[in-house]
């Protein structure tokens, strides 16, 4: 029984590391998503000739800093796809091991009803610590599926061809000069 405590204690040690690794990561994900956010909003601005003043005269000032904005956010698309990826690596080895524990303590050491209640001191029992895994691991689930459409956009939005790209800026530069 120890043992199996022991077993538990140190998966739970481990959960424990993979979700404070998915709190840094969902932090920088945030952080990301509000840098591309602002680099979206820059664009209007950078697309109107009004706003450049004296700076007008520069041959290709406007479509160099809207090509530099739009590096930028392919970069920081970039980020959050691979930090995505991070966060549903982390989802999957939260249900490994919500599986593997649950197959150690119920199937491996045929421990009884009595002694998965069995609760020492301040220290949960082993059906609470099991429990408790189990709702982070849906939680982090959820959460992981909110998220993969926001990674399959990701995913598919730096994919899309330069040429296209600067044909579509070459269009509506084009139409402006006009």
């Amino acid at each position: 029984m120890e043992a199996v405590v022991r077993k538990v204690q140190q998966r739970l040690r481990r959960v424990r590391g993979e979700i404070d690794r998915w709190e840094d990561l969902n932090s920088c994900l945030l952080s990301h998503f509000s840098n591309a956010a602002n680099v979206i909003s820059r664009l209007q601005g950078l697309g109107e000739d009004k706003n450049y003043g004296v700076l007008r005269v520069i041959p290709g000032i406007r479509e160099d800093l809207v090509g530099k904005q739009m590096e930028i956010l392919e970069r920081i698309l970039v980020y959050m796809r691979d930090i995505l990826e991070e966060l549903n690596g982390i989802s999957k080895a939260l249900s490994k091991a919500l599986r593997d524990t649950n197959q150690m303590v119920r199937g491996g050491s045929a421990l009884t009803r009595k002694q998965m209640q069995l609760q020492v001191g301040i220290l949960p029992s082993i059906a609470q610590c099991l429990d408790g895994l189990q709702t982070l691991c849906e939680m982090h689930q959820a959460e992981s599926s909110d998220i993969a459409a926001l990674r399959q956009l990701l995913a598919d939005e730096p994919n899309i061809p330069k040429d296209e790209v600067q044909s579509i800026f070459d269009i509506v530069f084009a139409d402006e000069i006009c």
